[in-house]
């Protein structure tokens, strides 16, 4: 049962902190790093955010798997929430695509459900898109 609605809301950010550290594992061919990110949101997702990934690539392709930590405003309420996320690329098709945390929702996002999108545009532009909805009581099975 939801008190509302899906609701769409997408936004711009920018990655404003990005720090690699870089790791080896015996008989990988491609670069290992855990990467710590931030980023500044603007437009209905308002806010910041930290993400710690885990990142492999080589010349071939590339892809991560990510939680991020999100304090700000979406569509008016304030809170926290986390997003767990992964993402694949290779050569110039890339693909991202997450999940809302169950339960990780704080203050007016208390209840927050959902699925995560992260794009970048050709200009470099990076945007989330989050299809949500608020939960009031506890799911007998994960969203999908």
């Amino acid at each position: 049962m939801t008190t509302e609605p899906e609701e769409v809301i997408s936004a711009d950010f920018d990655v404003t902190g990005w720090d690699p550290e870089p790791y080896e594992v015996e008989g990988s061919n491609s670069d290992l790093s855990r990467v710590q990110v931030t980023k500044l949101f603007d437009g209905l997702i308002t806010g910041t955010s930290r993400a710690e990934l885990l990142m492999a690539g080589n010349g071939r392709g590339a892809g991560y798997v990510a939680s991020e930590v999100f304090t700000g405003t979406i569509d008016g309420r304030s809170g926290s929430m986390i997003i767990q996320h992964w993402g694949l690329a290779e050569g110039e098709v890339a693909v991202s695509d997450g999940h809302i945390i169950p339960g990780s929702g704080t203050d007016e996002l208390k209840g927050i459900v959902g699925k995560a999108t992260y794009s970048q545009d050709a200009s470099g532009q990076h945007s989330l898109q989050l299809r949500i909805f608020f939960r009031t009581e506890t799911p007998t099975e994960l969203p999908g």
